[in-house]
């Protein structure tokens, strides 16, 4: 368990309930309470009114979080990738631990206004004639005060990257999609939290041309239907940056029988650390009916829909290693899923397991952008104009407003300023030489 700041807490309440139920056992058994009770009375109400107390707070904070978390302002921009960016995987790593580090708030800003977070999205429209390949769209979904921020983040890797421009110049805002899945799919983390996914861990320089992104976008481009990929981010507490190397360290004693997974590990330990944050990965499909008997439509099962949300997420969990992310069954959470996705709000309160905690390495083994290695197969809006910024000593051109040629004026000007004496040119002003 991933217990944090609730440890102490859950111990508080643990030891009142025994001491009341010490009591209750004692009372029914007979025995007499009057002197028992005039010695524990006093710590017991103290107890019982510090509990109230802050049971009372925690109500209140969540009714307050809550109520905010629903008023929180998002905005959704289109990402344009860039012909020239080519970055590696530490590179990724240090973007995505940067984002995390901008999206952080303080303690007291995250009692009362809750965790904020930020969310890529991998939509696909598919073709409406035959002979097309569809469109694919990398979006962004932030709030308006941290679209600048994290933008700086993800060119601190991609320094070409951009938003598409509206027709005043400022980034584009998309209306929120009308798009009611039919089907959400979610994963998980299948062993600890601090186990990296896959080949984090141990992974060096290299393209990245065949990212996950890249493979999921190619699952939409096959699917052939509307769908939603949501990479969705929120910062964990920064208590948790350092304790995944000591959880680490207790994974790996001396006679261990795995050797590929100590390997593992003892690479993830050279890496291991920078901020922690919680990546909700889910899919999402539109449900439609399918040819069923004697030519009737039918809608798709829930196992259909399922199959293809797992379809969509298949790159993602093809990675093996120390750990890998494995799919999450809810049957009766669909309907509450399916309602968060119109404004794409993450989970109310995150797994107490951990299943969903990643590291900066596994963020970029999961969320690296295409690159143009992957340019043909993928139809992704890219630019052709790098974004080139300016240093603030360069000095900036100014628009010139150049004089009207006129030959009387040109005549005059001319007449006032040459004087021609003894066959020299004098200019006005100049003394005439002896």
């Amino acid at each position: 368990m991933m217990v944090g700041a609730r440890g102490p807490l859950v111990v508080f309440a643990g030891l009142l309930l025994v001491t009341l139920l010490a009591v209750l056992g004692l009372q029914l058994t007979g025995e007499d309470l009057g002197e028992l009770w005039q010695d524990i009375a006093l710590p017991v109400m103290v107890l019982a009114a510090w509990l109230a107390f802050l049971g009372l707070l925690a109500l209140g904070c969540s009714a307050v979080r809550i109520r905010n978390r629903h008023r929180r302002p998002m905005a959704r921009y289109q990402l344009v990738l860039s012909q020239a960016d080519e970055a590696t995987f530490e590179e990724v790593a240090a973007a995505c631990e940067q984002l995390v580090q901008t999206l952080r708030e303080s303690l007291t800003e995250r009692l009362t206004a809750g965790q904020p977070w930020l969310a890529l999205e991998s939509w696909f429209v598919p073709p409406r004639r035959t002979g097309e390949t569809g469109t694919a769209a990398l979006m962004l979904l932030c709030e308006p005060d941290t679209r600048e921020p994290a933008l700086a983040a993800l060119r601190r890797a991609y320094p070409d990257l951009s938003l598409r421009p509206g027709e005043d110049g400022e980034p584009l805002e998309f209306v929120r999609p009308s798009f009611v899945p039919g089907h959400v799919l979610r994963v998980r983390k299948a062993r600890s939290w601090a186990l990296p996914i896959g080949s984090a861990g141990r992974r060096g320089e290299g393209s990245n041309a065949r990212s996950t992104m890249s493979g999921i976008i190619r699952q939409q481009q096959q699917a052939r239907r509307l769908s939603c990929v949501r990479w969705c981010l929120m910062p964990a507490a920064d208590q948790l940056d350092s304790r995944a190397a000591e959880r680490l360290a207790r994974i790996v004693p001396g006679d261990r029988p795995n050797a590929a997974l100590v390997g593992d590990v003892q690479q993830a330990l050279e890496s291991a650390g920078g901020a922690m944050a919680f990546l909700e990965l889910q899919a999402a499909v539109e449900r439609r009916e399918r040819p069923g008997r004697r030519g009737r439509g039918r809608p798709e099962s829930f196992n259909d829909l399922q199959n293809a949300c797992r379809r969509l997420l298949s790159p993602a969990l093809s990675h093996r290693g120390a750990n890998h992310l494995s799919e999450r069954l809810m049957v009766f959470r669909q309907r509450l899923y399916r309602r968060r996705w119109v404004r794409g709000e993450p989970p109310l309160l995150p797994d107490p397991t951990g299943s969903t905690l990643q590291s900066p390495r596994d963020l970029a083994l999961l969320m690296e952008l295409p690159s143009l290695g992957s340019e043909h197969a993928l139809p992704l809006q890219r630019n052709t104009v790098p974004h080139l910024p300016i240093p603030t000593e360069v000095p900036r051109a100014r628009i010139v407003e150049l004089p009207s040629y006129s030959p009387d004026a040109e005549a005059e000007r001319e007449d006032a300023e040459v004087e021609v004496v003894d066959a020299e040119l004098v200019w006005e002003g100049e003394a005439a030489p002896r």
